[in-house]
């Protein structure tokens, strides 16, 4: 009675004292107060120099209610939000304004260093100007916790050194603050805080390196992301043996090997994270001892060798990561006494062998992933016991066999990976029934079959892809009216028959619940006619080319998010329908090789157009070139057509124009020199068409700086080249090996687009798809004279020229031995003189050779690549001797063939009759983004066409033949005379 007398007594003082004092101050208290009066003043003080601002809170919940707003005088500040107060004493012990969107700075003579009695402070996810109290943050000598993540970006040195004062720290978190603190207070906070048991930074950006002791009272320490580095070796990280979680992940320059031994943590470790880091070595047998370990990452390490056997002693983990490292070898059984295991993820290294029996028993698992690896065999059977799979990737890898037909009891998967393996059979018809699936990957196997024709799930499909298999049969409608697909790619395969052209099911009335933007169909055998809800749909991607469509039921362009239509290689006819200029974001538009006609719509042109890829190639387009383009044209191709006219100038503006493809034409004007403006172009194909006149001086200081591709073949240039023609190509000067050809990628919406070439011979064409660099000049079939330029030698980078069939006299520049590139050089039908320069023999790359029909000279070089072209590489030069040729050197010609005459008439006996002649016949097709198309550099190489020389070895045998026979008429009208 007498101790509850005394209470009540202390209690009265003390709220007489919070009256009296409030008296003075202004303050008014309705009743009494647990807390004390002087500390409810500091904590409103301390409200009043900070701000409150949601819109600094990214990473919280701005609909939450500022704490501060509850703090005021009529209350006690023990029931203030974020205060915690000690119910005897009534101190304020505890300080929690995580995520209150405060902003501003908290001085060192500020309120709350006065709070004596703090045991816990949380600042975090503010956004705090300078580190709080600074240096005066010792003062709290009583604060235990310490939580200042995510509340502020200090700078160096900007932790105070009196932080390390605070002997009685406990827990300290720093994460995410972005520090850049020094080391040696890292090292005096280790030092000094000796009853330390939490320790968190993250993203801090000043490296410093792993102290090599720490306090052995730690139990949780997280320097993640750290710039941490040094030898785990050097470290007592191993020896603390109250450690229960270790994160040491994301920190690249942080290395060592893990020790072959007992760990002092072993039975109190829970979380060990060492991913992305330089660890390297194999995994110990000592890491079967970890028996109460929880999880364990060491994804993207240096580790190898095999998983130990040992890894079954970890019968309590959830969560095992392996990926991205060397390891090899099968996978232990032991691993399926991992029965609590529910993520398991072994991605992207080089185990090898079968999946075993085993794995049935991890019933827990929920996430699976074994793909980017060499396993092989058949998924075991017991792979239906993981019913509670929400994730499964094995993909990339060497299985085979069927898909098992399994999942009709796996209720809770969504993502089913089976992409890039060797499976075979069917389709697995329980897929269908699945109701969470979002995401399956079937490409690139060898399935077969229909598909399924009927559903009873994947209402929330969003991503399906089947393509490059072999599956047959007509799409069912359900492909395009799942309500939840958004991708969809069943391009490469052998499906038949019409696309549905009216879409309803018993969920979806019609179409307009479609929520498609990736459709993909291309390189199938469908036909008859584009119905028109393809044509209406926004979708985004739209690939239908390489299959045999005639036609459109409405061709009229609803869609306004279109950014890449791909129709190429069908049988489509007809004019373009004016609607095509009304797809506002369309960038790539290719209709090439079909049977289009009439003339390009001039609103292409419109300057709100973002075409940046505009494909006509091979259809019946006539008429002019529209006057207007697309400014941001990087790609036009408009070959094998039966447009004439001139090229319009307005192609100037096309400052991103990359390639300009106009071939097998009828454009009927002179060379357009005031391409030589354009920066960026690297192809121009004018061949076969009816220009003329000669080419002209360049007059531009840097003309066609990046022009790779020069092709005028087969028109009716004359004139000499000019004196600086070659001198400006500068772009064939270098060989730029980190360059691999031309193509449009865009990962993000499934585009790679792969350019092409095509190489005439005789009227033969041969069309392939880019592998790597290729520089070409093709500038035969004209009328041009007088010499070869002396500054072509500095075109170093060059694989192909081909001047044949013109007029050029003058000796062969000595300086093509320095085209160290060349791989194919024509300089047939033409007047060239004098002897073949020796030097030639130092071409090494030359496969192909053609200096027939000149009027060339002496012994022909040999050795090297010389060695090895016959004798069609000289004919028609009846005053060179030696090898190939049978004619020895060192006597005087006693043929009676008449000397060579130029017949622009003859079907000559030339390999290279029809020209050698690359054409680049840009686009091939791929998958789209919604956002920008980037032309990756236009260059090309062949490797080594192989078969332009066997092609040549052929054609060399008939123009021997045809040789014979000539002799032998010649022999039979000198023995007639006489």
């Amino acid at each position: 009675m007498e101790y509850q007398l005394l209470l009540l007594f202390c209690f009265y003082s003390v709220a007489t004292m919070f009256v009296l004092q409030s008296q003075l101050t202004g303050f008014s208290y309705a009743r009494q107060h647990l807390c004390a009066r002087d500390e409810a003043f500091y904590l409103l003080q301390f409200k009043q120099g900070l701000t409150v601002d949601p819109a600094h809170a990214s990473w919280c919940d701005t609909k939450a209610p500022s704490k501060t707003l509850s703090w005021n005088v009529t209350r006690d500040c023990c029931e203030w939000d974020g205060v915690t107060c000690d119910e005897f004493t009534g101190h304020v012990i505890g300080l929690d304004l995580s995520c209150n969107f405060l902003r501003g700075t908290i001085n060192a003579n500020s309120s709350l260093e006065k709070l004596v009695h703090l045991q816990s402070l949380n600042l975090a996810f503010n956004d705090m100007d300078d580190f709080p109290l600074g240096n005066g943050i010792s003062e709290l000598a009583s604060l235990m916790h310490l939580n200042l993540s995510a509340s502020g970006t200090y700078e160096l040195e900007m932790i105070p050194p009196g932080i390390s004062n605070l002997s009685k720290l406990v827990s300290l978190d720093l994460s995410y603050c972005e520090l850049q603190i020094g080391l040696n207070t890292f090292r005096s906070l280790l030092q000094n805080l000796t009853n330390l048991e939490v320790l968190s930074f993250l993203f801090m950006e000043t490296p410093f390196e792993l102290p090599k002791n720490m306090s052995s009272s730690l139990r949780y320490l997280d320097l993640r992301q750290t710039n941490l580095f040094g030898d785990l070796s050097d470290s007592n990280l191993f020896h603390l043996p109250n450690l229960e979680v270790l994160r040491l992940g994301e920190n690249l320059e942080l290395t060592g090997i893990l020790p072959n031994f007992n760990w002092s943590f072993s039975a109190s470790i829970l979380e060990l994270d060492f991913s992305g880091t330089r660890i390297f070595g194999n995994v110990p047998d000592s890491i079967g001892n970890l028996h109460s370990i929880m999880f364990l990452s060491l994804s993207h390490c240096y580790l190898s060798g095999s998983i130990p056997k040992f890894i079954g002693n970890l019968t309590r983990i959830r969560t095992l990561h392996l990926p991205n490292n060397n390891f090899n070898g099968n996978v232990p059984s032991t691993i399926s006494k991992l029965n609590k295991l529910t993520d398991l993820d072994l991605s992207f290294n080089h185990f090898q062998g079968s999946i075993p029996e085993s794995i049935g028993n991890l019933t827990r698992i929920s996430r699976l992933d074994l793909s980017n690896n060499n396993f092989s065999g058949n998924i075991p059977s017991t792979i239906s016991e993981l019913n509670k799979l929400s994730y499964l990737d094995l993909s990339f890898n060497n299985f085979e066999g069927q898909i098992p037909d399994i999942f009709a009891d796996f209720s809770e998967v969504s993502y089913l990976y089976f992409s890039t393996n060797n499976f075979t059979g069917s389709f697995p018809y329980s897929i269908v029934t699945l109701t969470r699936l979002r995401k399956l990957y079937l490409q690139n196997n060898s399935l077969t079959g229909p598909l399924p024709s009927n559903i009873s799930g994947l209402q929330e499909l969003e991503t399906l892809d089947l393509s490059f298999n072999s599956f047959t049969g007509a799409p069912p409608p359900w492909l395009f009216y799942l309500p939840s697909l958004t991708d969809l790619q069943v391009q490469d395969n052998q499906l038949t028959g019409k696309l549905p052209h009216v879409l309803k099911s018993h969920n979806f009335e019609t179409f307009s619940s479609m929520n498609l933007k990736l459709l993909k169909l291309s390189n199938n055998k469908l036909y008859g006619e584009i119905p028109d809800w393809m044509t209406s749909m926004n979708v985004v991607v739209l690939d239908l080319s390489h299959n045999f469509l005639t036609g459109f039921e409405k061709q009229v362009w609803r869609s306004t998010d279109l950014f890449y239509l791909n129709l190429e290689n069908n049988f489509l006819q007809g004019s373009l329908h004016q609607s095509i200029c009304d797809m506002i974001n369309l960038q790539a538009l290719i209709l090439s090789h079909n049977n289009f006609s009439g003339t390009i719509p001039g609103c292409l042109g419109n300057s709100s157009s973002f075409i940046s890829v505009l494909d006509l190639r091979m259809n019946n387009f006539y008429g002019e070139i529209p006057r207007f383009l697309p400014t941001g044209l990087k790609y036009l191709g408009l070959t094998g057509n039966q447009f004439g006219g001139l090229i319009p100038r307005s192609l100037v503006n096309c400052t991103s124009l990359a390639a300009l493809d106009l071939g097998y034409n009828k454009i009927n004007d002179t060379f357009p020199i005031w391409l030589e403006k354009l920066p960026y172009l690297q192809v121009l194909i004018l061949k076969s068409n009816l220009f003329h006149g000669p080419i002209g001086e360049l007059k531009s200081q840097f003309p066609f700086p990046e022009l790779r591709i020069f092709d005028l073949s087969f028109n009716g240039f004359t004139g000499t080249l000019p004196s600086n023609l070659f001198k400006n190509f500068t772009a064939m000067m270098k060989v730029d090996d980190e360059k691999t050809g031309i193509s449009e990628k865009n990962n993000s919406n499934h585009i790679d687009y792969s350019y092409h070439v095509s190489l005439v011979i005789k009227g033969n064409q041969f069309e392939m798809r880019i592998t790597s660099i290729m520089t070409s000049i093709d500038l035969s079939s004209n009328g041009f004279e007088g010499d070869l330029p002396k500054s072509i030698g500095r075109l170093s980078s060059l694989v192909l020229l081909n001047i044949s069939h013109n007029n050029f006299n003058g000796c062969i520049p000595a300086e093509i031995a320095k085209l160290n590139e060349l791989e194919a050089l024509d300089l047939s039908r033409n007047r060239l003189t004098g002897e073949i320069p020796g030097l030639l023999t130092s071409l090494t790359f030359l496969e192909v050779l053609n200096l027939s029909y000149n009027h060339l000279v002496g012994r022909i070089p040999h050795g090297k690549q010389f060695d090895t072209f016959s004798n069609d590489s000289y004919g028609g030069n009846p005053d060179l001797c030696g090898f190939p040729l049978s004619k020895e050197c060192g006597y005087e010609n006693t043929s009676d063939e008449p000397p060579f005459e130029q017949d622009d008439d003859d079907d000559d006996d030339s390999i290279f009759a029809g020209g050698f002649t690359w054409e680049a016949v840009v686009i091939g097709y791929g998958c789209g983004a919604i956002f920008g198309l980037f032309m990756g550099i236009l260059m090309f190489l062949l490797e080594k066409p192989k078969w332009i020389v066997n092609f040549a070895e052929d054609t060399a045998l008939k123009i021997a033949q045809e040789i014979a026979v000539k002799k032998r008429r010649r022999r039979k009208k000198r023995h007639q005379k006489h």
